[in-house]
């Protein structure tokens, strides 16, 4: 019973109107096909010369399924003992959809105690990160472009351990949110469920370090490149595609209209760097 109640859980409430309908339409062919094999046959209660046609055989097979039984038209033959499993067919399905309909309100309810705890706190966490990684990369940047620091001290862009390095780190963190979110709109949750503004700083957080890189080769192009940029193109350019992927999810599931604004600006930002930095990444390695 319980595996049941779990695959009716999993049909789609369209699937479920579509095999009902498939029902009606099926056994108003069987009543017409048996009516003209002489097998059982439909006919009007009152009297009346007029043949049962195939829309006469639909419009009982409707509110058969319904247990309506108006009885202006009534089955002789073996006839009835497809009214009696068409009845039974309708009496299961509304049960299910009964079922079903409390079972989505519950499913919302439960999803709505998870995401205010777990998965808000998962998002605040993955913000928090992104806001120190974000300031890392600022603060060490800087101080390499204004020469206060020896480049051959620092393996935040460079380092032996690729793993170490802040844009591999970067792309791993933001890998796991994209994980995160499909994960969760694919069981129909995140966006509507997770606090708007916990989302916000998300994207302004990867904004603010997409900004950051298109200021830093404007400033100076060369340093850019050779102290900071240079050797990690592959995971800037994984790191552009998860932030365009991530910004889609937005701009098509977000309801609010600033996130959705934050997302569309993301994607230009994206743009803006593989326009006008990795082709100037490529040629200085060249």
């Amino acid at each position: 019973m319980r595996r049941l109640l779990r695959i009716v859980n999993d049909v789609p409430l369209a699937w479920m109107f579509a095999g009902i309908g498939a029902v009606i339409v099926g056994f108003a062919g069987v009543y017409w096909l048996l009516g003209h094999v002489g097998l059982g046959l439909l006919e009007f209660t009152y009297e009346t010369d007029r043949l049962i046609s195939f829309g006469d055989a639909l419009y009982f097979s409707l509110v058969t399924v319904s247990s309506l039984g108006y009885g202006d038209i009534r089955p002789l033959g073996w006839s009835r003992l497809f009214v009696g499993a068409e009845v039974m067919l309708g009496l299961a399905f509304f049960g299910l959809l009964v079922a079903k309909i409390s079972s989505v309100k519950q499913d919302y309810i439960l999803r709505r105690l998870y995401y205010a705890d777990v998965v808000d706190n998962k998002l605040a966490r993955f913000v928090e990160l992104l806001e120190e990684e974000g300031k890392l990369y600022r603060i060490t940047s800087n101080l390499l472009l204004d020469g206060e620091i020896d480049p051959e001290l620092t393996t935040t862009f460079k380092a032996d351990v690729e793993e170490s390095t802040f844009f591999y780190q970067t792309h791993q963190l933001v890998h796991e949110l994209s994980d995160l979110m499909r994960f969760e709109i694919h069981n129909g949750g995140f966006f509507g469920e997770v606090s708007d503004s916990l989302l916000s700083q998300m994207y302004a957080s990867i904004e603010g370090m997409v900004r950051h890189t298109l200021r830093i080769v404007e400033r100076d192009p060369d340093a850019a490149c050779r102290y900071v940029l240079c050797g990690n193109e592959r995971w800037i350019a994984e790191l552009l595609d998860l932030g365009d992927e991530i910004s889609r999810l937005g701009a098509r599931h977000s309801r609010n209209e600033e996130i959705v604004a934050q997302c569309e600006e993301l994607q230009e930002l994206n743009a803006g760097v593989r326009r006008d930095v990795m082709p100037l990444l490529a040629s200085h390695d060249a």
